[in-house]
């Protein structure tokens, strides 16, 4: 697959955006795979060849590796039967987004990727698949939140509850296999981190990070997400905290940041892929969050549910 990407240029975006929203590009995607730009409801989501003209030259919806080959290849070679004139487009580029989550990226604070997998009780098992991927992010002012007061060793504090809860509502959820909602506010019944400085090097500061959240919900609640399930699923999710960071105290600034959380679920939701699951029972689920890499600007799948004032919201 990433041979075959070579002769492509590729760019993701989020498929609910590009169905409904009236930005520029938004209308040129629908215009250029449906021949109209009105907003589409149920899901586009796929894999598609594009020019910059606005001509599909391929389209597939499937998990399967082999099957997005041969469309990419059925791709390639439309392109080069197509003449110059239609491969580029004549027109000025569009107008830049009216909005983009992208947009509050927290260029000095942290961010953390995230990632969820399936887990049992054994720690020899071959790691279970698959594993999803999502972000994490506090700003600046936010970040401090995670620290002591000072670089003593032996010195702890407790994280800030609005940091904890923003975990524990929106990273610490089952999308192993699909698509889940948040946990609303009502539904965290423990939310508690603990910060400890356990060892000073000049200006660095090692922390150690234990704590605990659990979420339970009859389902009744959807909170604030944007789509509702279609029936009101009960579901919970527990998990234990471990980690460890290193902040630069100069810089106000960590250099490392990695947590692993274990526990368990019960439960599904409408999209979350656990539809053939036994209904009862406790399963084991794993969580890593660690600092991403400066290119992962990825916005968290639930930035718009934050209700932090440095979050710009759609006007």
């Amino acid at each position: 697959m990433i041979a075959a990407s070579e002769g492509f240029v590729p760019a993701t975006d989020e498929v609910w955006r590009l169905q409904r929203s009236e930005d520029p590009e938004c209308r040129w995607f629908r215009d250029a795979v449906r021949g109209k730009p009105d907003p589409v409801a149920g899901s586009m989501q796929g894999t598609y060849v594009l020019t910059t003209s606005g001509k599909c030259l391929g389209r597939i919806n499937s998990p399967h590796p082999e099957r997005v080959l041969e469309m990419l290849a059925r791709a390639l070679e439309r392109w080069r039967q197509l003449p110059a004139s239609e491969r580029r487009a004549s027109a000025p580029a569009a107008a830049a987004p009216q909005h983009r989550w992208e947009d509050s990226y927290p260029e000095d604070g942290l961010v953390l990727e995230r990632f969820a997998r399936d887990v049992d009780g054994s720690p020899e098992a071959e790691p279970a698949r698959p594993v999803n991927r999502d972000a994490a992010w506090f700003s600046r002012s936010e970040m401090a939140g995670f620290v002591p007061a000072r670089g003593e060793v032996g010195e702890a504090r407790e994280v800030a509850p609005s940091l904890t809860a923003r975990l524990a509502k929106f990273s610490f959820v089952d999308n192993v296999r699909g698509q889940t909602l948040p946990f609303p506010s009502k539904a965290i019944a423990e939310s508690a981190l603990r910060s400890e400085v356990t060892a000073v090097d000049g200006d660095t500061w090692t922390l150690q990070l234990a704590g605990r959240t659990s979420a339970s919900t009859d389902g009744s609640d959807p909170g604030e997400a944007y789509w509702k399930s279609e029936r009101p699923w009960p579901r919970s999710l527990q998990v234990d905290i471990v980690g460890e960071a290193r902040w630069d105290a100069r810089r106000r600034q960590f250099t490392s940041f990695e947590m692993v959380a274990v526990g368990t679920r019960v439960g599904r939701t409408t999209f979350n892929g656990r539809s053939r699951e036994a209904a009862s029972g406790p399963r084991g689920i794993g969580f890593l969050l660690r600092k991403a890499p400066a290119d992962f600007r990825v916005a968290p799948t639930y930035v718009n549910l934050y209700g932090a004032p440095w979050i710009k919201m759609p006007e």
